[in-house]
C-alpha cells in the first residue's frame, strides 16, 4: 500500500502551491534557451484563478503502490484530501490546523500551522519566493514542465502543466529513496459545497468521520454549469 508519509507530504506540498504559488516572483528564475517565460505566468494565473474546485488524482510511489482520491479546495484556508478506499487516510486543512485521520489506526493527528514547516501555506501575506525556488521551465509538446526546489526542505519537485487545457497535469516530488507521482484528472470548478467537508470532529466522542466514496463526495459539491 502507498506509504502514509508520502500522502501527507503530497497534500502539504500541493496545498502550498495552490494557496500561494500566484504570489511567486519570477524575476530571478533561470531559464534555458528553450524555455518560454510566459509558462510561469500561465501556471500562476491558473492556480490563482482556482478558488473553489475539486481535482481528481491518482498517487503512485516508486514501488508502484497507487491510491486514488479527490482534492477539494476552498481558498484561502480550506482543503480536503478525500482518498478512496482502501487507502486509510483523510486529510483536512483550515486556517489553524491540518488534521489527519487514520481509519486503520483509528487515530487523529492535528498539526498547528505555526508548528509546521509549511505554516505559510494558508496565509495571505506570505513571501512565497523565500520558500520555493523555480529552477527551470521548459516546453515539451503541449506541456510546460517546471522544476521547483523547496528551500526549507531542499527537495526537488516537478510540475507538468497542459498549456492547451490550461490545467495541472502531473506533479512529481523527488525524495532520496522514493518519488511520488501525482497524476491529475478532471478539474471541476465549484459554485458551492457543503461546509461539513472541512470539519473533523473528535472521533472519541462522535466516532470516526464518514468515509466518502466518489458518489457520496459529489453529492456535497455544486458544480459550475
Amino acid at each position: 500500500m502507498l506509504a502514509k508519509k508520502s500522502a501527507i507530504l503530497f497534500i502539504l506540498f500541493i496545498t502550498a502551491i495552490t494557496c500561494n504559488f500566484a504570489k511567486t516572483s519570477f524575476a530571478h528564475t533561470t531559464l534555458n534557451e528553450y524555455s518560454v517565460p510566459e509558462a510561469a505566468i500561465e501556471i500562476a494565473n491558473y492556480i490563482a484563478g482556482m478558488k473553489t474546485a475539486a481535482i481528481e488524482f491518482s498517487q503512485q510511489d516508486s514501488e508502484g503502490n497507487i491510491a486514488y482520491g479527490t482534492l477539494v479546495i476552498d481558498k484561502p484556508y480550506k482543503f480536503r484530501c478525500n482518498y478512496y478506499e482502501p487507502f486509510p487516510l483523510l486529510i483536512l486543512g483550515n486556517k489553524n490546523y491540518i488534521s489527519v485521520y487514520d481509519y486503520e489506526m483509528k487515530y487523529i493527528a492535528r498539526i498547528k500551522t505555526a508548528e509546521n514547516t509549511f505554516n505559510f501555506l494558508l496565509l495571505d501575506h506570505v513571501d512565497f519566493q523565500n520558500q520555493f525556488e523555480i529552477l527551470q521551465i521548459t516546453e515539451q509538446g503541449n506541456d510546460y514542465i517546471m522544476k521547483l526546489r523547496s528551500i526549507t526542505e531542499d527537495r526537488i519537485s516537478e510540475i507538468v502543466f497542459d498549456k492547451t487545457l490550461k490545467q495541472l497535469k502531473k506533479l512529481t516530488i523527488f525524495e532520496e529513496d522514493n518519488h511520488i507521482i501525482l497524476t491529475f484528472g478532471k478539474h471541476i470548478n465549484l459554485a458551492d459545497l457543503s461546509g461539513d467537508l472541512f470539519i473533523l470532529q473528535n472521533p472519541d466522542i462522535f466516532g470516526p468521520p464518514q468515509r466518502l466514496d466518489q458518489t457520496d463526495l459529489y453529492k456535497k459539491l455544486k458544480i459550475v454549469k
